[in-house]
């Protein structure tokens, strides 16, 4: 008896907890993605222009349940205001003080098999926040690199 009730108690505290995080996730201005290089996340690079200048921009794919996937692209420019105020984007080391500091704000592709896709497109990544991935397969002296990401993940609007 003691099992069940235990059993119980804990399905609903972790739905109290995720629902708690998606809420806050839906109100902060920044959100961070992990980035672990497993099988259903894969990076690889992009090229934008015509004549490149350099390698550095990527693309960030997450497949969950083999179902949907979330795309996110790294481009020297996120759009064309940023790049006529010659704004770009940012790729900063982060350490693990930074990732302790702000681990409400990070989330992984195990938080995007809680929920539907399209709640996480339309209610998390919109076009509003600002979205970084913090890839941890480049990793140095205890520092990780994040980068500034577009989402380029679609909100599907029904009439």
């Amino acid at each position: 008896m003691r099992t069940i009730i235990f059993t119980i108690a804990l399905f609903f505290e972790s739905l109290i907890i995720f629902s708690q995080d998606f809420e806050y996730l839906k109100k902060v201005d920044t959100i961070y993605i992990e980035f672990k290089g497993n099988k259903n996340a894969k990076k690889y690079s992009i090229q934008t222009r015509i004549q490149p200048i350099s390698f550095d921009e990527r693309a960030y794919d997450f497949v969950i349940h083999g179902k949907w996937a979330l795309y996110f692209h790294h481009t020297e420019y996120k759009n064309w205001e940023k790049k006529e105020a010659n704004i770009v984007s940012e790729v900063r080391k982060v350490n693990k003080i930074f990732v302790k500091k702000h681990r409400k704000e990070i989330i992984g592709i195990e938080f995007f098999k809680n929920f539907k896709s399209q709640d996480i497109v339309c209610d998390i990544l919109t076009q509003l926040k600002v979205l970084y991935i913090i890839d941890f397969t480049e990793k140095k002296k205890g520092e990780v690199m994040a980068y500034e990401v577009s989402s380029i993940n679609i909100c599907p609007v029904s009439e």
